[in-house]
């Protein structure tokens, strides 16, 4: 096994000192209420903008994801499939309440006869969860967490 992936699987250089993210659960519950955040931030962006006579339905997924891989500080897949199954959740409920079938309106009436919704919602809907899926496996270095090691620093010139 390579050193960096040594580094990744329990968060130590080969010193024995923590390097990055060296707590994945940290890290996870990071990504989680990212993840979460943007759900919500998507949710209400989405609304805003149907208001305007456009229709996001992405937003919602993308945002999960964004949310996310951005604060979770490691690349995880199994935080992209917690996204995707948050994005889709999102996004049905988003739809929902965007567009409730005039016989009931009720979220479980929703949910039985989601089938017979047409097939452009779906389909962006879809989108959205590819989208929180590849985001919320987040990067090796993390997006907003990253720290410079001292080996990759600058020596200090001086003239």
């Amino acid at each position: 096994m390579s050193e960096k992936r040594s580094e990744l699987r329990d968060g130590r250089d080969n010193a024995g000192k923590l390097v990055g993210n060296g707590c994945p659960g940290v890290g996870t519950v990071h990504g989680l209420a990212g993840g979460v955040g943007g759900g919500v931030l998507g949710y209400f962006l989405f609304m805003v903008i149907a208001g305007q006579g456009f229709y996001a339905i992405v937003l919602q997924g993308a945002l999960v994801g964004i949310g996310c891989g951005s604060l979770s500080g490691r690349k995880s897949t199994r935080l992209g499939i917690v996204c995707a199954i948050l994005g889709l959740a999102a996004g049905i409920l988003s739809e929902w309440r965007f567009a409730p079938f005039a016989e009931d309106e009720s979220l479980s009436f929703f949910l039985t006869h989601l089938h017979k919704n047409s097939g452009v919602p779906l389909v962006l809907i879809g989108i959205g969860i590819i989208c929180a899926f590849y985001f919320g496996r987040g990067r090796e270095d993390g997006a907003w967490l990253r720290r410079r090691k001292k080996s990759d620093e600058k020596p200090n010139e001086t003239t």
